[in-house]
This record gives structure tokens, sequence and C-alpha cells, in this order.
């Protein structure tokens, strides 16, 4: 008896084994990428830790950077990763490197600067910053008013800065601002200067560009085009606008945006943006891990840099000085545990191996741990073989009754679960229509456990959106199976009933009882409808009164042409007559009602054809539109009124769905 209840219980610990061991190996090939993975992705330019310029032209490699405004000024340490070796060097002051510096003074002596800040407190920021620079700076100065689109420099690019000064003094208010042209005109003399320098346009502004030919993003090209960066001093006006000043300044490495407290403090901003170039660092460091640097020059490639606590990834060229816009480096993809699937097609096959070893190994413990023996010496036990020893055989028995009580008590509390929620009797007649061999609590404790996997997969995978997107599914799949299967077993029920009653009627013609007629059509009727039939009539030798048993089985088969037919065979039962007459007409009955169903389905085709089309238009000339002009359809989920769009329709598409299948639907 102990070897039989064994044997009733190891399909579903097979089964559930089976499910526990697939969904762990899946979880640990996903989990594994994940503990390989470095500890997150550097996002460049965390704070405003930012690299202007790399030169690799020489023996070692030098870095010019602009440290942060949160980092401690004292901090002398730069930190350079190249191929995954790191390394960590001094940082000096640029002023005393040999890194040539260019600056461009642009002055706004405009007519219209003089009457909003003042052309004096103009004049006066320019020469504080002149003279707040190194002695090395060569210096350019450009005026920016007098109405002259086609700028011209006063001084050329100089170390003289008493020469600089003096011109600076020189200006006089006068027409015009022309500021985005003084910019943009100007930065095309730094490509007859040396290509390496350090390059910076210091504009001093005190009133809009209104003069310009050139627009604002004209001259960012510009200086983009150049690597040069824009700094921008501003007075505190409440009549100056410097949004498109501020703007420029933001798009450029290396640009900054100095605003005064007042008119009459624009000096004090402009020894600011001195302190700010003043601090810049120069890091040198060594290249050797560059390969094929000295020898000939290799592709550009990004390293990586770091100092106080930011990092940066940078492009740069083997042989040659990177700065500007040629240092953003390409994007590092976001780390996916997936990425792998896009490689070559050995590694898909590879992958492919894996995961079918992955199951092989899954159905081997399923084997070893939920798997019958049926080996000779198991077979031949039960007979008083010697193979095994009694204390053998004693620890054998108690390690399959333990696992039997332990797998019976998941069964029960989940069992109780669903008699708590008093879906048990329900859940029980719907695995027993569906044609599924599962307990109550076995089908639930199943369910639970795939939840469960979906979820923790799901937030290994994605986060808890997706673990919550990949549990509804799994929660609502199995459930809509059961239902799918259950439909279609009915359908199959009633289109065999009517042959099934002839077949009745027949053997009752030919002298069978009543009884005897029920098992002849279990045995030679087909399935599942035979079934039903023959549990029927052993309910009966068993013991069950036959009125009963037929009304079982008319709950079981969930039919009401059966539910008529045995109404009628219970009705004729009590008061008389030709049952197999009785039969016959109903089983003509129900003929002519399956081809009346049949005839209408087949008028209501075109409306549901109709319907299916009108309800999947939207979606595919929304999916073809977004093809087509994606920038035209986006609006429906970036704008207020898409989203009340897409709601409406969305209710309308119900409610004319819903009309439509009761104009189509008609019961018969």
């Amino acid at each position: 008896m102990r070897s039989s209840n064994r044997g009733s219980a190891s399909r579903f610990r097979r089964l559930v084994l089976g499910a526990l061991a697939i969904l762990a190996t899946l979880v640990a090939t996903v989990a594994t990428p994940l503990a390989a993975q470095e500890g997150g992705t550097i996002t460049p330019n965390e704070v405003d830790f930012e690299v202007l310029r790399v030169d690799l032209t020489g023996t070692n490699g030098q870095a010019v950077f602009r440290p942060g405004d949160n980092v401690d000024p004292e901090l002398t340490q730069l930190t350079v990763q190249i191929e995954g070796e790191e390394q960590t060097v001094g940082a000096s002051p640029l002023r005393q490197s040999s890194v040539p510096v260019q600056t461009i003074i642009v002055v706004d002596n405009s007519l219209n600067a003089e009457s909003i800040a003042g052309f004096a407190n103009v004049q006066e920021a320019a020469l504080a910053y002149l003279n707040s620079l190194g002695a090395t700076t060569r210096v350019m100065v450009v005026e920016a008013g007098n109405g002259n689109i086609d700028t011209q420099a006063l001084v050329p690019f100089t170390n003289n800065h008493s020469l600089a000064q003096s011109a600076i003094q020189s200006l006089e208010p006068s027409s015009g601002a022309v500021t985005w042209d003084a910019i943009g005109n100007s930065v095309s003399a730094f490509s007859s200067e040396e290509p390496g320098a350090v390059r910076n346009v210091v504009a001093f502004i005190g009133s809009p560009a209104g003069a310009s030919a050139t627009t604002a993003s004209a001259a960012r090209g510009n200086l983009l085009s150049t690597n040069a960066s824009l700094t921008v001093v501003a007075p505190q006006a409440a009549n100056l606008d410097v949004s498109e000043f501020l703007a420029t300044a933001s798009a450029v490495r290396g640009g900054a945006f100095f605003r005064a407290d007042s008119t009459s403090g624009m000096a004090d901003a402009a020894r600011n943006a001195a302190d700010a170039h003043a601090s810049f660092l120069v890091g040198s460091f060594n290249t050797d891990a560059i390969i094929g640097f000295g020898l000939e020059t290799e592709p550009t490639t990004a390293i990586r840099l770091g100092y106080g606590g930011n990092i940066e990834r940078v492009r740069v060229l083997p042989g040659g000085i990177s700065a500007g816009d040629a240092l953003i480096a390409p994007p590092v993809a976001e780390s996916s545990r997936f990425d792998v699937l896009r490689s070559s097609t050995a590694v898909l096959v590879g992958i492919g191996l894996a995961v079918v070893a992955v199951l092989l190994f899954s159905f081997s413990m399923l084997q070893i741990f939920a798997g019958s023996d049926d080996s000779l010496n198991s077979t031949l036990s039960v007979y008083g073989s010697q193979d095994m020893t009694d204390e053998q055989r004693e620890a054998e028995e108690a390690f399959q009754s333990q696992r039997s009580r332990i797998i019976e008590q998941v069964v029960e509390a989940a069992e109780e679960a669903a008699a708590s929620r008093g879906n048990l009797s329900t859940t029980t007649s719907m695995l027993e229509k569906a044609e599924i061999p599962l307990r109550v609590g076995e089908a639930f404790a199943i369910q639970v456990a795939l939840i469960l996997g979906a979820l923790i997969l799901g937030f290994i995978i994605g986060g808890p959106f997706l673990a919550l997107a990949l549990a509804v599914p799994v929660a609502i799949i199995p459930i809509a199976i059961i239902k799918f299967r259950v439909n279609r077993r009915a359908k199959k029920l009633e289109a065999q009933l009517p042959d099934t009653l002839n077949l009745l009627a027949s053997t009752l013609k030919a002298g069978y009882s009543f009884v005897q007629g029920i098992d002849a059509v279990g045995n030679e009727a087909e399935e599942p409808l035979a079934g039903e039939f023959r549990r029927t009539v052993n309910e009966a030798r068993l013991g069950k009164d036959l009125d009963h048993a037929l009304d079982d089985l008319a709950e079981r088969v969930d039919s009401i042409d059966l539910l008529w037919a045995i109404v009628a065979i219970k009705i004729q039962r009590e008061v008389g007559g030709n049952l197999a007459e009785l039969l016959t007409t109903v089983a003509d009955t129900m003929t002519s009602r399956a081809r009346l169903r049949g005839e209408v389905k087949a008028l209501t085709a075109e409306g549901r054809m109709s319907a299916l089309v009108l309800l999947l238009l939207p979606f595919g000339v929304g999916l073809a539109m977004y093809f087509l002009n994606a920038p035209y359809i986006s609006i429906l989920w970036n704008h207020t009124f898409g989203y009340i769009a897409i709601g409406v329709a969305s209710i309308s598409m119900v409610a004319g769905a819903l009309w439509m299948r009761k104009i189509i639907d008609i019961e018969i």
C-alpha cells in the first residue's frame, strides 16, 4: 500500500520539483552575470569636473582640466585609467606648465552698453580680467560695438599685455552691439596659432547683441569647431537678457558665466572669472598602456580621468591632441543581462547549448530527487531482495515518507487557502472539466510558485515594475488556459451529443436496458463523452442512485442540450413511454439547432470580420504613422491633450466593441 501511495504522489512531486529546478537554474543563469558586473556604470562629468585638453604627442600624456567648485582646492592628484590600468599622478596649475594659453577678450563698447550697464563698468571689468592673467598668456582684443559686423582685432595675439591694456582703455561707446559677430569672427584667429593651446573667449557684455548679423547658434558652432570655450561676464540689469549668452557658454566645453551683483560690480565678476581660469590644472601621466603609442598612430580610444571623486570618460588620439568636442567619448551602452544575445552566431550557439545543459541538469536532479525507481532491484525489493539491508530499507522508507509528508502539507495548506476563499468546489469542478489531473491544492501551489518565480526573475532583470509586469500575466494565463480547455471540451461534448443519443436510442431499440445502453455507449462512442458515460455507469453499479448519477453527468458536461435529454429521460422513467423515440427526437432537435447556429455564424461572419478590422485598424494606422512620421504622432504621449485623446479613444473603442458584439451575438 505504501508503494502505491508513493506511486500516486510521484506525478505531482515530479511536476513541482521539475518546475522549481528549472526556475532555480533560470534565476541562477540571470543572476550570475549580475554578480559579475562592475558596480554600476560611471556617468561622465558627474558634478562639474571637466577635461579641456589631452595631449599625447610627447613621451608622456598631459591633461588640462577644470576642477569642480565643490572639490578641495588643495587637492593635487589626478587619477588616470588607461586600458584597465589605473595610475595616480600629480596635478599642477596651468600657469606653471608649458601648455600654451590663448585668450580673446571681447569688449561690448556699444551705446546700449553705455545706457544699460555703463561702459565704464564694462571697460573696468575687461581691464581687471587682463591684469589677472599670467604673463605667458597670449591675448587678443576685439571690440563688440561700433556696429561693424566685419569685426577686426584691435590687438592680434600677443604676450604684450600693456598693448592690450592700451587698446581697451582707448575704446569709446559707439553705435550698436555686434557681440555675436565679434565672437563668431574672432575665433578664426585661433587656427593660425598653436593647435594644442588652451583657447578661451572672454566676452564682457553690457547689452543684448541686437545689431549682430551672426546668430548665437552660428557663433556657438564656430566656438565648437575651434575647440574654444566661452566665458561671459555680465552686469545685473533688469533690461538685459542674457539667456543666449548663458546657453552658449553652457554648450561649449570649459564655458562659464559670471553675473555681477550690480552694474558696478562687473570688475569683481571679472576677477572671479580670472580666478576660475587660473584654477585650471595640468596632470602628466604615463601612456605606456596605450597600445602602439610612440610607434604609430592608433584609432581614437577612450580613457577615464578622475579628480576629487568625479570621473569623466574622454576620447583621445594616441600621438595627437584632443580638445573641445573631440574629447566627447561615445556613450557606454547601458549594461544589460542580455547584451550577449547581440553577439556573434558562435556566442548564440554557445548560449543555446548552455540552456540545453541547464534543462538537462534540471531533469537529472528531478530524476534523482523525485523520479520513480524502475530498476530491477526496485521491482524485486517488494519480494524481499537481499540487495538492501533492513537499515537501508528503513532509511529509504523514512526518506520517502518525510518527502511525501512535506508535499502533502503544502497541498493541504493550499487547499485550506482555497476553501477560505470559497472557491474550492468551483476550482475542483473547473480542473475536472478541463481534464487536468491535479488536486486544487496542487494546482494552487504550482500557481503560487510560478508567481513567486516571476516576481523574483522580473526583479532581478528590471526591478519592481518588470516583476509586477511578469507576475500579472503568470497569474492570469493559467486560469485562462483552464477556461479555454473547459470551453473547448464543452464544445466538443455538445458536438458529440446528437450522435451519442442516437447510438443510445439504437441500443434501446435492440433490446438493451437503459443501464446496458449507457454502458454500450461508453464503450462505443468517442471521447470525451464516452468517458463521462462510463463514469455514470460505474457510479450506478457502485450503488449511487441512477437519477443522481445522471444529474452529476449533466453538471460535469455542463450542456443545456444534455440537461434537456436527462430531464426527458427522468420523466420517461417515472411516467413510461418510448424512450428510444424520445431520444431520437431530442437528437434531431439538437442537430437542427446546431445547423441553425452554423447558418447564423455564416451570416454574421462579415459583421464579425468588420468588427475585428475596425478594432485593429487604429493600432495599425498608429504603428504605420510612428514609423513614417514619429514626431507627428508622438504628441499623443508627450502632451496632456494626447493623453486625453488616448483615453477618449480607448473608451470609445471598448464601447464600440461591446456594441458590435451585442449586434452579432444571436442567442439560439
